[in-house]
């Protein structure tokens, strides 16, 4: 269990330490620039934090417990990869073809500054596979569900300071307003904040549909709903020459729907799930936890 406890932080860290991986690098992008290199991490956090936020949509009428972890992961796609930085009329050429936080380390552009000093843009971190893995907690009574995440706040270094992730969420069922209804049906709404030292600070919501039917060893189980994801960046951009500026800006994550398809294995007290998700960012999820 200890190890466990180790590989859950050793996941759930690893996405706010990308962030504080490229945070050098985002000092060197005036702010016409900065929001194409980071767009596609706040992409990808906002898509595996509103993951694996259920698997399956029976709900106890008296007492039902569940405690796990869900791990999720994305896989980086080549449109995410690189992008056209506008970069200004300080710099010539003005505009040029870059990596992103996910680009080759050596993917940076060439160009110049004020025509006086020559500048090469940062490279990406080169991830092809973004994971993320949160302790999960459920209790169900009433043919409704409360959810809980929580990460207590982590230190990553000292420049970036401390992690943590509050998440909240509320289930009910819907098929037992229907007699001999022979799937089970359910609505969610989630809430989630994530913040990463002064740097980030973001915010999940998520409402969703979703049915399960169960079978003697298995729950087939499924589900479409709305999401978004919104993460305020505080940083200093440091020009070649002249002094450093404190930039804020607001970024969006760019999955508004998804719909999701996976199956539970049960044994005895033992839950193991998996699933898959298609959107705008697709999201491989899974779980492993404790139920009665």
């Amino acid at each position: 269990m200890r190890k466990l406890v180790i590989l859950v932080g050793i996941l759930f860290v690893f996405s706010s330490i990308a962030f504080s991986q490229v945070d050098q690098n985002l000092m060197k992008f005036p702010e016409s620039a900065v929001k194409g290199y980071i767009q596609p991490l706040v992409d990808v956090m906002g898509a595996n934090l509103n993951s694996g936020l259920y698997h399956t949509a029976s709900m106890s009428k008296f007492f039902g417990f569940y405690i796990g972890v869900k791990g999720m992961a994305v896989f980086v796609p080549s449109s995410m990869k690189s992008f056209t930085a506008e970069l200004g009329s300080d710099y010539n050429p003005s505009r040029v073809v870059t990596a992103t936080v996910f680009g080759d380390k050596d993917g940076g552009a060439r160009t110049k500054y004020k025509n006086l000093q020559d500048v090469n843009l940062p490279g990406g971190i080169g991830l092809k596979l973004v994971p993320l893995a949160v302790p999960q907690v459920a209790i169900s009574t009433m043919n409704s569900e409360l959810l809980v995440r929580f990460v207590p706040s982590i230190k990553i270094n000292d420049d970036v300071g401390s992690v943590n992730l509050l998440g909240v969420g509320l289930g009910h069922s819907i098929s037992q307003y229907i007699p001999m209804f022979p799937i089970n049906v359910a609505i969610q709404g989630t809430y989630q904040q994530l913040k990463v030292g002064n740097y980030l600070k973001a915010t999940a919501l998520s409402a969703n549909v979703h049915i399960s039917k169960s079978f003697i060893f298995f729950t087939l189980y499924g589900g479409a709903g709305y999401e978004t994801f919104s993460a305020d960046i505080n940083y200093s951009y440091k020009p070649p020459i002249g002094t450093a500026q404190e930039i804020s800006l607001s970024l969006k994550g760019k999955n508004n729907f998804r719909a999701t398809a996976g199956v539970k294995l049960g044994f005895a007290i033992f839950d193991l799930n998996v699933d898959y998700s298609v959107g705008s960012v697709n999201v491989l999820s899974a779980g492993f936890g404790l139920s009665f």
